[in-house]
């Protein structure tokens, strides 16, 4: 259960409002075809919502301009209404030109003058391109799971023939953003791009967007906190020592997870109130009873809130493992230690106490216990 698929954007887009006055550099105007008249709003992104900096009617001819705040680097929009706005990166010396069909901005619109702006935009097209794809290999699967009635067996056959096209699209998808990325590893836009790169797989890449940004804006707060977060996950990639976690029990006893080395440990970061961690647990009891005798420990760690629930669920599930939570849900300490974007979500830890690998589920946690504990 994922939260906000934009968590790590929505926290790096921090308001940063300029003042009233134009700094005699910057520009930004243009032509909107289709209008004469319509408000136009000039947001900058911001954690919780986007921030108006200033506003401008379209004249009889389409024509605007914004004249009445000074920006600094930064995500933008040009908002005709919540739904038909354009977005924009902008720094302080651009001078820009922004022309679209004002009834479809999204679709329509383009820029001149602002190079990070382009680059924003080339992002964008390679993700959609991507998504496409994606979108008619889902389609092509579900019009054959509608019309045809296969059992179980034959269901799972058909998931893995559609796994390979899958596979071989998000792949290819990811080595183009990868050598984009590579080449523009200080562009500001590029802080959005990275999101689409699970950080696990492609730590190389976000440690160079990292440098090129943190030497380029040394004191920008989401360059800042960017950094942080890098810091966090390089912290936890393979090979690296676990960050310690000492939580309570169910029964209010402080249990460490160091106190497990000496065993194959599996950290298992659920929730009672998700679903999907749920369903996968009937598979996690599976692998225990499996691989307990041979050196194998589970440490449950719960981002649960309400500690009854979290009870009745460990005894719901069948759950005989050590279980620990400080019932503070996402605010939980092991959050940030362990960089987790969504849950279940699982670190396997060999007997040293360093991550040998990361949510692992089903098959593929068996066959690695069964790799690393003959």
């Amino acid at each position: 259960m994922y939260k906000s698929a934009a968590l790590l954007f929505s926290a790096l887009l921090l308001a940063s409002c300029g003042n009233k006055d134009n700094n005699g550099g910057f520009e930004l105007k243009g032509n909107f075809s289709n209008g004469k008249g319509e408000m136009l709003y000039l947001e900058k992104l911001s954690a919780e919502q986007p921030v108006v900096i200033d506003s401008v009617a379209l004249d009889e001819n389409g024509d605007f301009e914004f004249q009445n705040y000074s920006p600094k680097i930064g995500f933008y929009r040009i908002r005709v209404t919540p739904q038909n706005f354009a977005m924009l990166v902008l720094d302080s010396a651009d001078k820009v030109k922004v022309s679209g069909n004002i009834t479809d901005l999204g679709n329509t619109y383009k820029v001149e003058g602002s190079e990070e702006t382009t680059l924003f935009l080339r992002y964008n097209e390679m993700s959609k391109s991507r998504d496409l794809r994606l979108d008619s290999l889902n389609k092509a699967f579900q019009s054959i799971m509608e019309t045809s009635k296969m059992d179980a067996a034959r269901m799972d056959s058909v998931s893995r023939i559609f796994e390979a096209p899958y596979n071989a699209i998000v792949n290819s998808a990811n080595e183009e953003m990868i050598d984009k990325l590579k080449k523009n590893t200080d562009m500001y836009a590029s802080l959005m791009a990275i999101q689409a790169l699970d950080p696990d797989r492609y730590a190389d890449i976000y440690k160079a967007v990292d440098q090129g940004l943190i030497k380029k804006y040394p004191n920008e707060r989401n360059v800042k906190m960017f950094h942080n977060v890098v810091l966090s996950m390089l912290s936890t990639a393979i090979g690296q020592p676990a960050p310690e976690i000492e939580l309570e029990t169910p029964e209010g006893k402080e249990l460490a997870l160091s106190s497990l080395k000496g065993k194959v440990v599996l950290i298992d970061f659920w929730a009672s109130w998700c679903g999907p961690c749920r369903k996968e647990m009937p598979n996690v009891v599976k692998a225990y009873a499996k691989f307990k005798n041979m050196g194998f420990e589970i440490f449950g760690v719960s981002l649960d809130q309400d500690k009854a629930r979290w009870i009745e669920a460990i005894q719901k599930d069948g759950i005989t493992w050590p279980q620990v939570s400080d019932l503070k849900q996402w605010q939980s300490s092991v959050v940030r230690q362990y960089n987790i974007q969504g849950i279940p979500y699982t670190v396997l830890l060999d007997r040293e106490g360093n991550i040998l690998a990361k949510n692992l589920r089903g098959e593929e946690l068996e066959k690695k216990l069964t790799e690393v504990l003959r």
